[in-house]
């Protein structure tokens, strides 16, 4: 992998405007927009695993990631190459690794956008509706959708930055009146706290529950994309994705307590049953509606969701902005090592990459159009399902890689800042994701219903064989140039 740390990328912009550690804290948190988990992964988790104990499951998987930023930390500041994670599995596994968790990071961000883009797209449509009185079909809403965030690939990062700063505002003023509401107006008139009862962990599945609840975390691991383009990456790489991640677990810790609190803990998991799949029509009222009919006056209610269709919105276009520049540059530092076409590579002179922009919107958008034209409910909510698998597959690798690498060198510093940390904080993630995995796999299809068969066959299919793919990939060809040397084992 090409690594020279004096050397500047092309089309990186050396001004005085490169992002700093707040714009990359932007760019990592607003993955998670939080009105989108709110909607879509917060009923999830309630209606697959059962468990009572969400907001704790939300707490354990946003400690297990804040855990793996330490590991990450201590390995990214030290190998200067902005690629993904891939260059973390690089130093640490070898280059023929390296291209395999290439490989499954592309099909699992790509997975992820498509069921982004279905979220988008339906609340595009129901936003459509709200204002006109126009009932759009959902599949033009979806073009719609991937049309917008495709144009969001040509503007530089800073504009890209401050949209979604003035988006994440809106969305974080919105969340805490909701929670706030939420709290002062319990079920039953009686404030319950179960949800973070340890007791409550017996109900339902903690494992499913912590596999779907990492699924929430997706994105802000991604930060490593940015190193190019970022003023002092070595520093400010690392600290934005350590408090992006705590930032998102404060919110969604918060935010699934007050709706816990709203609902009731133990009513909450019959209404979120199908509140996902209501995006595409086949299901329920969405759970947050919920919430709404129960802290707002009834004169009020067709005007605060309206508002909120907009806010949902505004958080999925977001999203989608998020990895779709994501990919762009994963792609692109690919290319520049030589595992991809050497023109998928050019970058403008601001740093943003321009023939790799396209990719995710257009791969993404035709896997989200395929799913809403199906007569197949399951295909938008397994595409989500499959980026979170991936992506946890993913970080077990980099974990692995991490520790591989820090106990292979000869480290002099030691202590909380020195090699220890990485070891075991990366030792620790390991253990967690890689259960969490494998678990899912063979558990995640017995609680999907009539579903269940297909999802037991396309989960490994897919998230195993992206890797499998990428690790012939890397054994059978030599696309891989720019990788066969690996990054630096020095400082």
């Amino acid at each position: 992998m090409r690594t020279d740390a004096r050397r500047t990328p092309v089309g990186t912009n050396t001004g005085p405007r490169r992002p700093g550690t707040l714009h990359l804290v932007v760019l990592l948190a607003m993955a998670h927009a939080p009105f989108v988990p709110l909607y879509g992964f917060l009923p999830t988790i309630y209606q697959y695993s059962g468990s009572v104990a969400v907001p704790l499951v939300l707490a354990f998987g946003g400690i297990v990631m804040v855990v793996f930023s330490a590991a990450h930390a201590g390995m990214a500041r030290r190998v200067p190459h902005g690629g993904g994670l891939h260059a973390l599995v690089t130093a640490g596994l070898g280059p023929v690794a390296g291209l395999g968790a290439a490989a499954l990071a592309l099909v699992s961000y790509l997975a992820f956008l498509a069921g982004v883009l279905v979220f988008f797209g339906g609340a595009l449509r129901g936003l459509v509706f709200a204002l006109v009185d126009v009932d759009t079909p959902l599949w033009c809403s979806v073009v719609a959708a991937a049309v917008l965030v495709a144009a969001t690939t040509r503007l530089p990062l800073r504009h890209v930055v401050g949209l979604l700063a003035v988006l994440g505002v809106v969305q974080v003023l919105a969340v805490v009146w909701l929670d706030v509401e939420a709290l002062a107006n319990p079920a039953g008139g009686t404030v319950s706290f179960a949800g973070l009862d340890p007791a409550s962990l017996l109900t339902g599945s903690f494992t499913l529950a912590t596999c779907l609840a990492l699924t929430a975390f997706v994105g802000t691991e991604v930060g490593l994309a940015y190193r190019d383009e970022a003023d002092e990456p070595a520093r400010t790489v690392p600290r934005a994705t350590t408090i992006a991640y705590a930032l998102v677990t404060v919110v969604l810790v918060v935010s699934a307590t007050a709706i816990s609190v709203a609902l009731g803990p133990e009513d909450v998991i019959a209404m979120a049953q199908g509140s996902y799949q209501s995006l595409t029509g086949t299901g329920s009222q969405p759970l947050i509606v919920e919430v709404v009919l129960r802290i707002v006056d009834p004169s009020s209610v067709g005007a605060v969701t309206d508002l909120l269709t907009a806010l949902l919105a505004a958080g999925g276009l977001a999203v989608g902005v998020t990895f779709a520049h994501a990919i762009a540059r994963q792609v692109a530092a690919l290319a520049r090592d030589g595992a991809l076409p050497a023109p998928l590579a050019h970058r403008a002179t601001d740093g943003r990459p321009t023939r790799a922009a396209l990719i995710g919107p257009v791969l993404s958008g035709v896997a989200a159009l395929a799913a809403v034209t199906s007569d197949s409910s399951w295909m938008a909510l397994f595409q989500g399902m499959i980026g979170g698998l991936g992506v946890t597959l993913l970080i077990a690798l980099t974990a692995l890689a991490i520790v591989v690498w820090f106990l292979r060198r000869d480290e002099e510093d030691t202590g909380f800042l020195g090699w220890e940390t990485p070891v075991v904080a990366g030792a620790f993630t390991l253990v967690v994701t890689g259960f969490v995995y494998v678990y899912s796999l063979i558990r995640l299809p017995d609680v999907l219903g009539d579903d269940g068969a297909i999802a037991r066959w396309l989960f490994p299919l897919t998230t195993l064989g992206a890797l499998a793919a990428g690790l012939v990939w890397g054994a059978t060809s030599r696309v891989r140039q720019g990788f066969d040397q690996g990054p630096p084992r020095g400082r």
